[in-house]
């Protein structure tokens, strides 16, 4: 992770000027982005074009190179490979610097030998144990060495503990030569730097420097412990000029050093990025056209409040659940197409109805406004009652007519129309005709003829 992170910040230190237009560039990169996600870009020429390496939210994603007027995505590990390494030259980093010279491994064996000169306390340390001559590799082996008089001494009244504390300053110095001589040995044979190299050098200088620490902080060599040897005064400054020489040479030259990994990785990012392109775009559409649809349909909706029918809703409804085009995103863009299709139909269709309903409930609006007007018309009142069932009946009919009906609904209402005009210009004659054509009035008449058709036979029979 520490590597692609440095191999990110080598990615972005400079932008250059490229032939083709960055709008060109940002529209085509367009095409690979998820709804939301931002990129990068980073531009260096070569002979054969102007490339570029885009980052999607700081992710190495593909690279683009420009050559014979257009753009195209690299998509073999060695073209990546190659661009990559075009782009660290461009940089002024290049294969050259993985070979190491004469002087450079000189001055790191010179560290190492200045710091070992500063291990004198050590030496002299191990001396007056006796583990100088002798091993010292566990209990046993340690009693053993540890001959000289004031050794023998301290083992025989501290036991255990001071053998304890031998053993571990022995092992602690045995660490630092086979470190030192494994350092000494690698770095002679260096002649090309490779990334494993420099972890294991830089590893063996981190464990010098430990084992140095370790070594003072032994109760052998601690003054206010035991302090039977004198501190040793470790020079660690070598250790760190040497590390720092090599973590120096290393951030230069890493970029090279992990550049198949880095090819690896872009061409696979490449390779998601391509497969994932057609979705993108449908992703994109489908998004596009829903938000379009639901603005349009917002409209719509507003033009359409007064036509507050059973018929509008439904319709208003099927058009909001047509222009969600739920499941889009899993349709091709022909079926998009299509389904966007029927979307303009209903909105077509709705359009037209709803303008041929405003027509309708326009003359709907006349005819309530002429019977509200006849209210109260004492030679109207029988005819108003056929008129207001009539007008209450076509009202139920258009709130749920389809299209089809609303011609007819519409000649019927200016009929009615017609009518109550008719009526209110004639009210005599109307109150007359109301009366002789009243059910009740004809009621009457029968039961009336009905009486003088008995009386007179009851007549006749008492004349017999």
């Amino acid at each position: 992770m520490k590597k692609l992170s440095l191999l990110l910040l080598f990615l972005f230190l400079s932008v250059f000027i490229s032939g083709v237009s960055i709008s060109d560039v940002n529209l085509f990169v367009s095409d690979y982005l998820k709804e939301n996600e931002t990129f990068t870009k980073v531009n260096f020429n070569t002979s054969s074009g102007d490339y570029y390496i885009v980052s999607i939210t700081d992710e190495p994603s593909f690279i683009l190179a420009y050559q014979n007027g257009s753009l195209t995505i690299i998509t073999s590990k060695d073209g990546i490979r190659n661009a990559l390494i075009s782009y660290y030259a461009s940089n002024g980093v290049t294969a050259e610097d993985l070979k190491i010279n004469k002087s450079y491994v000189d001055e790191l064996l010179s560290l190492m030998e200045s710091y070992n000169e500063t291990r004198v306390k050590e030496f002299e340390c191990k001396t007056y144990i006796g583990i100088d001559r002798f091993p010292c590799v566990d209990l046993d082996s340690c009693w053993r060495a540890c001959y000289t008089p004031i050794c023998q001494q301290l083992k025989i009244g501290a036991g255990k503990p001071f053998l304890e504390l031998i053993w571990t300053f022995s092992n602690l110095s045995l660490y630092i030569d086979s470190n030192l001589s494994t350092f000494n040995q690698k770095v002679s044979s260096l002649s090309e730097f490779n990334s494993s190299q420099f972890d294991e050098i830089i590893a063996l200088i981190d464990n010098m420097r430990n084992n140095s620490i370790a070594i003072n902080s032994n109760d052998l060599t601690n003054p206010s412990a035991l302090g039977f040897c004198r501190p040793v005064n470790y020079n660690l400054t070598y250790l760190m000029n040497a590390k720092i020489k090599l973590l120096t040479t290393r951030d230069r030259v890493l970029p090279l050093l992990i550049v198949d990994e880095t090819a690896d990785r872009i061409f696979n990012n490449t390779m998601d990025r391509l497969s994932m392109k057609s979705q993108l775009k449908i992703d994109k559409l489908c998004s596009s056209l829903i938000s379009s649809n639901s603005q349009d349909f917002s409209l719509i909706k507003i033009n359409l409040s007064s036509l507050n029918t059973s018929k509008i809703n439904e319709k208003l409804d099927a058009l909001e659940k047509s222009m969600k085009l739920e499941g889009c995103s899993k349709m091709n863009e022909a079926q998009m197409q299509s389904a966007q299709l029927q979307v303009s139909n209903l909105t077509m269709e709705l359009n037209q109805y709803a303008g041929k309903l405003k027509e309708v409930l326009s003359v709907k609006n006349e005819v309530r406004l002429a019977l509200a007007g006849m209210q109260g018309e004492l030679m109207l009142s029988l005819k108003l009652g056929e008129l207001n069932s009539r007008f209450n009946e076509l009202n139920a009919q258009i709130d749920s007519a389809e299209f089809a009906q609303l011609p007819a609904l519409e000649t019927q209402l200016l009929q009615l129309k017609s009518e109550l005009e008719s009526a209110n210009s004639n009210k005599p004659v109307v109150f007359i005709t109301g009366i002789v054509t009243s059910p009740f009035v004809i009621i009457v008449v029968v039961l009336a003829l009905l009486i003088l058709f008995i009386l007179k036979g009851n007549k006749k029979l008492s004349k017999k």
